[in-house]
């Protein structure tokens, strides 16, 4: 929260800094609005929370403008807004940005559940973020172990990022660590991050004296999309893949295999033929599974087995045998942070059991279950998936279709 004091200054002064203040969290809330409609195509999470916080520095100040709390000591301090200024600057600029102050769990050296707020998200979830908005010359004292008590030295603080960044990998690769400096850095701090692998942005300084001189520039965020296209080749370079029950059924229906042309009298069956007659998926999948390692769990095999038993017709049927022919079929085998999802309707135990098992192998686990990939991000485990249109089998169906 904002903190202002200001005994011994003329009231005057007084009152100008705080109608700045309150200008300037109006102009924050202006961006953080814009930033909300412009990400709606891409929703960036946090934005409402990150609102909030702007709203409340303008309740906080507008109590002071009231004389609702007494104003003491002599010197104005607003490191909120400074801090939320730099996340907003660093949401607008940096590439991809999925969310904003967002909570992350992870399990410390003592095994105990902790929770690690993350500034910013970028990189499509490749990049976690944290920003300063200190200046150099404090980060340099507290880093020499000059600060007071309760001050983070900001090695500490990225190496935390670092350790927590283990448990939450993307493609099975531990997100990026970025430390955002915008009052700039002495550079031996910046040369004992990057030697952490940390990413560092901002202007560097070689003395604290020439940071108190030198007015730091904005940092540049320099690296663009080519991030996320990388995690997209990772995903079509990878040898394993694990089917998920809505790829198996995908891959033998007969709506895939021409039998698209029919007016179904169920109207979700009806959709589904024009999707595969406006974009043909089992081209997309062939293409994605061509010279891969093919794997299923036993959990999808019998209830790819029991709709098969139930619904599907001789070609489709002919179709499956062929298909498991050529898979891989291994046990349930849950990769640890699956079996710690909580189950809802959208996480269920059999779901947790194909796609646990996939992170088990290390595989790109092929899907059409959407639902189950966002709940599970929700709860901070982002699996390994290439997602697909869903189709059913229709076959049977035919007979009541019109052709």
């Amino acid at each position: 929260m904002i903190v202002i004091m200001a005994y011994g200054i003329d009231p005057r002064i007084a009152a100008n800094i705080r109608q700045a203040c309150q200008l300037r969290a109006s102009r924050l809330l202006d961006r953080a609005q814009a930033l909300k409609e412009k990400s709606n195509n891409h929703v960036i999470e946090g934005i409402n929370k990150l609102i909030k916080k702007i709203q409340a520095e303008q309740s906080f100040i507008k109590s002071l403008q009231q004389g609702q709390i007494p104003v003491k000591e002599n010197h104005l301090k607003s490191t909120n807004l400074s801090h939320l200024e730099a996340v907003i600057y660093t949401a607008e600029s940096f590439g991809e940005v999925t969310s904003v102050l967002r909570p992350v769990h992870y399990l410390d050296e003592y095994g105990q559940e902790s929770t690690l707020l993350l500034d910013v998200v970028g990189h499509g979830g490749r990049a976690w973020i944290k920003i300063t908005a200190r200046k150099a010359k404090a980060l340099h004292r507290i880093w020499q172990g000059e600060g007071e008590y309760g001050e983070h030295d900001i090695i500490e603080q990225a190496s935390l990022y670092s350790y927590a960044s283990q448990q939450h990998p993307i493609n099975y690769s531990p997100p990026t660590i970025h430390v955002v400096f915008y009052a700039g850095i002495i550079q031996a701090i910046a040369d004992e991050l990057q030697d952490q692998g940390a990413v560092v942005h901002g202007q560097t300084f070689a003395t604290e004296e020439e940071s108190e001189i030198s007015k730091p520039d904005p940092p540049v965020f320099s690296t663009p999309v080519s991030e996320n296209m990388l995690a997209l080749s990772e995903i079509d370079n990878f040898t394993k893949v694990n089917l998920d029950v809505t790829t198996l059924i995908a891959l033998v229906s007969e709506l895939t295999h021409g039998g698209c042309w029919y007016t179904f009298p169920e109207p979700l069956i009806s959709e589904l033929a024009e999707q595969e007659r406006l974009q043909p998926l089992l081209p997309e999948l062939d293409a994605f599974l061509q010279g891969k390692e093919l794997y299923a769990c036993k959990t999808a095999l019998k209830d790819f087995q029991n709709i098969l038993k139930t619904i599907a017709g001789p070609n489709e049927k002919m179709r499956a045998n062929e298909l498991i022919s050529r898979i891989h079929a291994v046990d349930d085998c849950l990769s640890e942070r699956t079996q710690l999802l909580e189950g809802s309707n959208k996480v269920k135990t059999r779901a947790k059991a194909i796609f646990g098992t996939g992170d088990f192998l290390q595989a790109v686990t092929t899907t059409a279950n959407v639902g189950f990939i966002r709940a599970a991000a929700n709860q901070g485990v982002n699996f390994t998936v290439h997602i697909h249109q869903s189709r059913a089998l229709t076959e049977k169906k035919q007979s009541s279709a019109i052709s």
